[in-house]
């Protein structure tokens, strides 16, 4: 005694089992659905940053980002005679150090912090500054972090964990990527980053 066995066209088999995974996904939708409207919603981090004008700075300006920039020219070896208990004016003594960078750089001498030199600034710098990293370009990034969110970072030119998680929790407030390092976008976002209590 032979028996048969019948199977369904492989087509009719394949439309059943996407049929039923649409109605799986579905419903799967509408219960995603359903648990967010029960959820207050995120904040809407701020745009990224990273895309805003630099922000234009001369003689007379006070500011954390000339605190920053005075870091980063120490850095590259000239000399604005920073004053680290008042880091923050444009002093004379800036913008002869800013008018010599931008002469060794082949950029138009303005003795300001202008869109060209921030751009050249940033190029000459960044890199990626991570855990483990030091030196006054550290020091610049705990500045803004403490400056523009109200934080008490030593500013020692240590990339610890503390740096790491401050700069963690700014980049997820400008719209960059989370990673807890700084490079060229996020010390952009972080000197663009304007709307905070002076």
């Amino acid at each position: 005694m032979s028996t048969t066995t019948r199977t369904a066209p492989t087509g009719r088999l394949a439309a059943l089992l996407s049929a039923g995974l649409l109605v799986l996904a579905v419903a799967l939708a509408g219960t995603a659905s359903a648990s967010a409207h029960d959820r207050p919603a995120a904040p809407v981090p701020t745009p990224a940053a990273a895309t805003e004008p630099w922000p234009d700075y001369g003689t007379g300006d006070a500011d954390v980002d000339i605190a920053a920039a005075k870091l980063l020219l120490i850095h590259h070896g000239y000399d604005p005679h920073m004053d680290y208990d008042h880091p923050i004016p444009f002093d004379g003594h800036m913008e002869a150090s800013v008018n010599a960078y931008q002469d060794n750089g082949g950029i138009s001498q303005t003795g300001r912090l202008d869109e060209q030199t921030w751009d050249l600034l940033s190029d000459d710098t960044f890199g990626l500054y991570r855990r483990g990293s030091s030196g006054p370009v550290v020091e610049a990034i705990q500045r803004l972090l403490n400056a523009k969110y109200a934080l008490h970072l030593a500013t020692d030119g240590l990339y610890g964990p503390a740096t790491e998680r401050a700069v963690r929790g700014a980049q997820d407030h400008l719209g960059t990527d989370v990673d807890g390092i700084t490079g060229p976008a996020t010390f952009r976002a972080l000197i663009a980053y304007q709307d905070y209590d002076r």
